[in-house]
């Protein structure tokens, strides 16, 4: 069986390589992806930065396939999430002895939205899930051998070097520990024996290795620390974001946790559906009857990789139940197991073309799943980072300009890596770290002939601290139209999807602006409430509305509009969700992705060919921005 499991294991591991690599993110991302991008490559790594086997890894594909960080760094995680997925095919065949459950978990959790939507760009959470199925691959082959203490060993290794790519190793702590005490011969006595201890100690150790590469950047540093325990202190501050991380853990108000369990609801079912959860209790029942001790290891894995992403006080708290969902796979994939015993125990044989298309029928749900949602997390075409970060930085250049740029912390990092690695001759610094010089930086750069340039948090920090001293005016190379203007030019009869999703407390919605545009789509026809968490207007140009529909949940939403067939997604969970990389919604066409939806308000109006003609955001992180001037020269 072994090698008809590893041929499984790389069929389903290239399946999911081609789903990956067509819906890759070509280039830049914002957030902590422009981060990852942006150290790409890189030979230093700070403590604050961590994850030295994620950087080690993508680096790696950087040097390989040239050009850009980012597209390596994209493509980094393709690779490991492929591979998770392989390995993961291997896991349940081994631990169900079913090679059809193998496959239909493999399939079934390389298809699901949240991994998906992080296996296509720069993120540590595709190595993480590896690291987490080879650590369970490598216990349940202890398992078969007990006694063995290279499979031991195995297992202590791996799991030791997954600590350098993510923390949230720890989560497997406890399931591990359980399974080894009641799998091993005498129990906690083996477990605890000196031999065992030292040995999970020593592997340990070599793992924490990983992190001298970090350690060692405190010592290139220009005033490096005055004793080694001063390094270790402050390594071990960065390295564990100790200065925020001890509000996240449990951190959320208990008042919330009732109202999380909708959210968790949503998000269990966004990657399985109600048959893949139904799948996974029938997982459970067979695991807890057939094989205990695995059943205590993937329900234990699950409840507190589950409890640890609901309590989590984070706003991408999806992407943290990624572990349980793994978990949840593997049941599912035991349930597959335990009907197909069922079968066979009063069925008896089957005939051949009988069981063919049982085996067709179980494949076509993770089929249809991974033909449903690839159009939602295809961003094989989605350039609107670089492009934004073009907008903020056109006419820009550091014999003219110097760029004072506070920004939101997300688009702050996009901005790094932009002027970092594509436009480099754009002079850039925060105001808000420099308030007591900004006085002489100005006058400095001013008479060497540079505008000073400002963005309104920028502009905001300056006429705070020196009122009117300086003479601050609009950009007119960023002063884009307000949004009734940018959709102005549409023909009558233009089939449009304007949503409104509720705003970012710190970008508030401009409902004077919305209702202006809204009158200008609908020829004054229709009003939108404000109020809501998820709005959706649909229609044509110049009549009244064919849709709006507006709800506290997500939902999603198929109509024809002017004959064109709009599957419009809601596909995150407000307003808990303030970092959606896939984007907190998508319009899809003729099952093509046409337009990503983002808080705030989101308009796209399609052409005769069914592409976008206006694709365009306000009161949102994705809105075109405004500049301010200081002019070296008055203007004439």
């Amino acid at each position: 069986m072994s090698w008809t499991v590893a041929v499984l294991a790389l069929a389903v591991a290239l399946i999911a390589l081609a789903l990956y690599y067509g819906t890759l993110l070509p280039g830049l991302d914002f957030g902590d992806t422009a981060a990852f991008q942006d150290a790409g490559g890189a030979l230093d790594v700070t403590p604050r930065q961590g994850y030295p086997l994620y950087f080690a890894l993508g680096n790696l594909v950087v040097w390989a396939v040239g050009g850009e960080p980012a597209y390596g760094m994209n493509l980094a995680s393709a690779i490991a999430a492929a591979m998770a997925c392989g390995v993961l095919t291997w896991l349940a065949a081994r631990i169900t002895q079913s090679t059809l459950s193998g496959a239909f978990t493999g399939l079934m959790f390389a298809g699901s939205y949240t991994f998906w939507s992080q296996a296509i760009i720069a993120e540590v959470y595709a190595l993480h899930l590896l690291m987490l199925t080879l650590s369970l691959l490598a216990l349940v082959w202890w398992s078969e051998r007990p006694s063995s203490r290279w499979r031991l060993a195995l297992f202590f290794a791996v799991y030791a070097l997954g600590y350098g790519n993510h923390l949230m190793m720890v989560l497997l702590l406890v399931p591990a520990t359980l399974f080894l005490a009641v799998s091993m011969p005498r129990g906690l006595r083996d477990l605890l024996a000196p031999r065992v201890v030292a040995l999970a100690m020593g592997l340990a150790a070599l793992g924490s290795l990983q992190y001298v590469w970090n350690l060692r950047f405190l010592y290139s540093l220009p005033y490096p620390p005055n004793s080694f325990v001063d390094a270790i202190q402050t390594f071990w501050f960065d390295v564990t974001k100790s200065d925020w991380r001890a509000t996240m853990i449990a951190g959320i108000d208990r008042s919330a946790y009732p109202r999380r369990i909708g959210m968790y609801r949503f998000d269990l079912l966004q990657q399985f559906g109600w048959p893949g959860a139904g799948l996974a209790l029938v997982g459970l029942v067979w695991m807890s009857i057939r094989r205990w001790r695995l059943g205590l290891l993937l329900v234990s894995g699950w409840l507190v990789a589950v409890t640890f992403a609901y309590t989590y006080n984070v706003g991408d708290a999806h992407v943290f139940f990624l572990p349980s969902h793994l978990f949840v796979a593997l049941l599912a994939g035991a349930g597959i197991a335990g009907l197909a015993g069922l079968f066979d125990r009063y069925m008896g044989a089957w005939p051949m073309a009988f069981r063919g298309a049982a085996v067709v029928l179980v494949l076509a749900y993770p089929a249809w799943r991974m033909w449903d949602t690839w159009p939602a997390v295809d961003r094989s075409e989605d350039r609107r980072p670089e492009h934004l970060i073009d907008q903020f930085t056109t006419g820009l250049h550091h014999d003219s300009s110097i760029y004072f740029a506070d920004l939101n912390w997300q688009l702050q990092n996009g901005l790094d890596y932009y002027v970092h690695h594509l436009r480099p001759d754009v002079l850039h610094m925060n105001a808000s770290d420099r308030v007591l010089t900004l006085p002489w930086l100005f006058t400095s750069n001013l008479s060497h002939g540079r505008d000073v340039v400002l963005s309104p948090q920028s502009r905001r920090l300056v006429e705070t601290a020196y009122g009117a001293f300086y003479a601050i005016e609009p950009d007119p190379d960023a002063s884009p139209a307000p949004l009734a203007r940018r959709l102005a030019a549409l023909p009558p009869g233009t089939v449009y999807v304007l949503a409104l999703l509720r705003a970012y407390n710190d970008i508030p919605l401009d409902t004077a602006e919305l209702a202006d545009a809204v009158a200008e789509l609908t020829a004054g026809t229709a009003t939108l409430r404000t109020d809501g968490v998820y709005t959706i207007m649909a229609g044509r140009t110049g009549e009244a509305p064919a849709i709006i529909k507006t709800a506290a949940q997500p939902f999603r939403l198929r109509l024809a509009v002017g004959g064109v067939p709009l599957d419009i997604r809601m596909e995150s969970w407000l307003p808990v969700d303030t970092m959606r990389r896939a984007g907190f919604g998508h319009v899809i066409v003729e099952h093509r992705h046409v337009f990503t939806l983002e808080r705030g308000v989101s308009v796209v109006a399609l052409g005769s060919d069914r592409r976008p003609l206006v694709a365009t955001y306000a009161s949102g992180l994705f809105e075109p921005p405004t500049r301010f001037r200081i002019r070296a020269r008055p203007s004439a």
